[in-house]
């Protein structure tokens, strides 16, 4: 693993474990009868994707675009320009549940909504992994 990713890797690794807690609050019962749980764990989550998405941004990214290896550039690049749907969605999401009482008053929207947003981060974290780490990784 080439160690200015290894930050990356973790947090990866960390998101990925937020992802799967949240996802296991998700059962309808327990956001009926517990939504301030519920609504912690996503606020954890939301607040360590905006972190790490802040340091994509302001030192991940702008190093890549100035990589002298034009596929690194390219697929940083195409990279970069779609995290604009994971922005997009994380707004939309702290926006519809500010607090438990939203989550009460819609236990099913909060479960799908919450389940988009984490397939859009996986997705996310996934296409980092299998496409950009590999090339800077060899580099």
């Amino acid at each position: 693993m080439d160690a200015s990713l290894a930050p990356y890797h973790h947090h990866h690794q960390e998101l990925r474990r937020l992802a799967r807690e949240h996802e296991a609050r998700l059962a309808p019962a327990l956001v009926r009868s517990h939504p301030e749980v519920c609504l912690a764990g996503a606020q954890a989550l939301l607040t360590t994707v905006k972190a790490h998405l802040s340091m994509e941004n302001t030192v991940l990214y702008p190093a890549l675009l100035e990589a002298v290896d034009a596929d690194i550039q390219a697929t940083a690049r195409g990279l970069e320009a779609g995290l604009e749907e994971l922005k997009t969605r994380l707004r939309q999401f702290s926006h519809h549940w500010p607090s438990a009482e939203a989550i009460r008053l819609a236990p099913e929207a909060f479960i799908e909504t919450s389940r988009d947003l984490l397939q859009v981060l996986r997705r996310r974290i996934d296409l980092e992994e299998a496409r950009l780490f590999p090339l800077v990784e060899r580099a």
